[in-house]
């Protein structure tokens, strides 16, 4: 799993996570813009936790299990990032920052699954 596409709850897309390779433990991240990202996406909270000022490589790790894989890091505001996505193609994303969360669908597409 190289690429997992962030949505936003109510299923606007919003980012891509591109994961280097290989697929080791410790890994790095970078979020890109979906090309089919609409203005209101991109200036939701969503969007503004997920882009904060200029793009970033994380380093993160990455837990492949049976069932899918999980992804955990940090950005450089703070927020931490928990990605879950199952074998099925589909997951979801969280992220927190002390008492705030927000959520939302995670998926990567068929191509690239191992």
């Amino acid at each position: 799993m190289n690429l997992i596409v962030f949505m936003t709850a109510a299923g606007s897309y919003l980012a891509m996570l591109g994961l280097s390779d290989p697929v080791a433990p410790q890994r790095h991240c970078i979020f890109i813009i979906h090309p089919l990202i609409n203005k209101a996406a991109f200036q939701s909270k969503e969007g503004r936790i997920v882009f904060p000022d200029r793009p970033t490589e994380y380093p993160c790790a990455y837990t492949e299990r049976k069932d899918g894989a999980t992804i955990a890091f940090t950005n450089q505001n703070d927020w931490h990032f928990e990605v879950r996505v199952a074998r099925g193609n589909q997951g979801s994303w969280t992220a927190s920052k002390g008492d705030e969360r927000v959520s939302g669908r995670a998926l990567y597409p068929e191509n690239c699954v191992e």
